[in-house]
């Protein structure tokens, strides 16, 4: 027989009155087995009060199952279109964690020298401008980001960039000479340094916090980061103790198809929009886990742009799952990696610091709580508490107004208040009807049970049945079994996602030759568009071989001027033929060895 829920159960139909009942029993459960005729053509007594008992139980139990359901269905509430319960999950979490994202300024400023020590822009600095994100991850002024955003000793770095600076310089005045030669000559060659002889890239970094009516910039020195090929993550810290900050998740967290918010500052969309601080906010899922060498990362469909490196990828618990990191190259989806979270947390271990929510975190999330379950008068009292601790607090003035716009359109839910001791009103009647189900059952089967007594007789059993014959006597059947419907279970439905196909036997194969390890793709960091300096061809040069060099004789010791001006352009890093592997130009629109379009 098919299995059915409860409430599809079918009742087997009643055999003629007049026939006695002999085959298998049908399938369903059997109330009444009984032959009388109904009461008034020679029905007893007992059947009636039998049949008044079980009527009487039923009712009692659909009237305590009715008093009980009370509850569920006074719970149940409809929250008005716009208002603030109607928030999704991805609105809640965006506000939760905006206080702590901040917004990164660097200038990079480093002399180039070839392999003689002569250095190129006629001994002048080259200065680099970059934006990143970042985010709070300790109340007492620690920030995280990518380690891309201010590594400047490894060839992923920043000193990449003042290579492909001289790199540029060179070309511009020698026409002939091929942009990407003469990078991957710098980078095996040329030395990029700081003010002092030997010294790393100088770098000045700001963090700005709040909105762009309460901005609030502070400098930071870089505590400790890992390269892009070891985890790419980074630790500022700035002087201040009431820095708003976020949770981090674990891998354990994190499943395919997880849905998260990738948040930052895209320098794509501020060149065209109105200067502000306001961050984007790219919802999407964790696609794959993978390793880039044998490192850990997270593929993600959340788009990501320059300048949002460094920024947060967030569960919609608000914890943060890995750090904007970098795309492939030629990758013009959806189609971005993070680094997860747990390389961060081990960054902050082994320097001592831990991640953890402020009290004013704690308090701006309580009054969002509030906030978002319509109690609004509750939200505000609880932002007017945070403005007179941080009053340059910029979330809690935009959502004290907002709770205030909304308190004069929705009204205000009050909180309900603690229950009270003793019994609940529901309760106390579902209490009620249940014992008066106890009761009238009771009472009538001790009537029923007395009248059998003094008649002789015995009580009939239990599923019904003639009480005047014996169960499996002479002339009747034996009694019908009760049929067991299982309860159908409702389970979820497993989690859409690519699922690799059913694996077969292989049939038996000699050995397949290992093909050649085939090279990653060049990953290009999510980073911002990186700046140079428009510098006239001043130098002379000269043939060396096949080198050009600056000619001799080696410019006056360099000096470095803080009020250069920076002239910010655009210069991505060559890529590789996807072909035959050459080297390409930026600006090359075809490969120069095997005549490959671009891209």
């Amino acid at each position: 027989m098919e299995n059915r829920t409860l409430d599809q159960r079918e009742r087997a139909p009643a055999p003629a009155r007049s026939q006695p009942r002999t085959g298998s029993p049908p399938g369903g459960i059997v109330l009444d087995v009984s032959t009388e005729a109904p009461l008034g053509r020679g029905r007893t007594p007992t059947m009636a009060l039998r049949t008044l008992s079980r009527a009487a139980t039923v009712g009692a139990v659909a009237v305590a199952a009715a008093l009980i359901g009370v509850a569920p269905a006074m719970a149940q509430t409809s929250a008005p279109p716009g208002s603030p319960q109607a928030a999704t999950a991805t609105e809640k979490t965006a506000a939760a964690v905006r206080p702590a994202i901040t917004y990164l300024t660097s200038t990079f400023t480093g002399y180039v020298a070839d392999e003689t020590g002569t250095f190129f822009n006629n001994g002048a600095p080259y200065q680099l401008a970059t934006t990143c994100t970042g985010f709070g991850v300790n109340p007492n002024g620690y920030v995280a980001t990518a380690g891309h955003c201010v590594d400047t000793t490894t060839a992923q770095g920043i000193k990449s960039e003042f290579v492909l600076a001289a790199a540029q310089q060179v070309v511009a005045a020698i026409p002939g000479v091929d942009l990407a030669t003469a990078y991957q000559y710098g980078m095996a060659n040329w030395t990029v340094e700081g003010a002092t002889k030997g010294s790393p890239i100088d770098a000045q970094i700001s963090v700005i916090t709040g909105s762009t009516t309460n901005a609030d910039a502070l400098p930071a020195r870089v505590v400790d980061y890992r390269p892009l090929d070891q985890g790419d993550v980074a630790l500022l810290k700035v002087e201040t103790t009431d820095l708003p900050s976020v949770e981090l998740a674990t891998d354990a967290d994190v499943q395919i198809g997880t849905p998260v918010l990738s948040i930052g500052y895209p320098a794509s969309a501020d060149a065209v929009t109105d200067a502000s601080l306001e961050p984007s906010n790219k919802d999407g899922q964790v696609s794959s886990k993978k390793t880039l060498g044998t490192v850990p990362v997270y593929e993600t469909s959340a788009a990501l742009s320059g300048g949002m490196s460094g920024g947060p990828t967030v569960g919609l618990d608000g914890r943060v799952i890995g750090v904007n990191s970098f795309k492939p190259a030629s990758e013009s989806q959806a189609f971005n990696f993070i680094a997860p979270s747990n390389g961060l947390s081990e960054l902050l271990s082994r320097n001592g610091v831990r991640n953890e929510l402020g009290p004013e975190d704690k308090s701006f999330r309580a009054a969002l709580d509030a906030y978002y379950g319509g109690h609004f008068n509750d939200a505000i009292a609880g932002l007017d508490k945070l403005l007179q601790v941080h009053p340059n607090h910029a979330q809690a003035t935009q959502f004290k107004t907002l709770a205030a716009k909304a308190r004069d359109k929705f009204g205000d839910t009050p909180v309900a208040p603690p229950a009270a001791e003793g019994m609940s009103p529901i309760l106390m009647w579902s209490l009620i009807g249940g014992g008066a189900v106890v009761v009238i059952g009771g009472a009538l089967t001790m009537v029923l049970v007395s009248r059998k007594r003094r008649s002789g007789g015995s009580a009939p059993a239990f599923g019904g049945g003639n009480p005047d014959l014996p169960v499996g006597g002479p002339g009747y059947p034996q009694q019908y079994p009760m049929q067991q419907y299982p309860m159908q279970q409702y389970r979820p439905a497993p989690p859409q996602g690519y699922l690799p196909a059913p694996m077969q036997p292989a049939p038996a194969q000699p050995a397949p030759v290992q093909p050649a390890p085939v090279q990653p793709a060049p990953v290009q960091p999510v980073s911002p568009p990186v700046g140079f300096p428009v510098v006239a061809p001043q130098q002379g040069w000269q043939q060396d071989g096949a080198l050009y060099r600056p000619a001799p004789p080696a410019p006056a010791e360099a000096t470095f001027d803080p009020g250069a001006t920076t002239v910010v352009v655009d210069n991505p890093a060559p890529a590789g033929c996807a072909t035959c592997g050459t080297t390409l130009a930026a600006d090359a629109a075809a490969c120069t060895t095997c005549g490959r379009p671009r891209g």
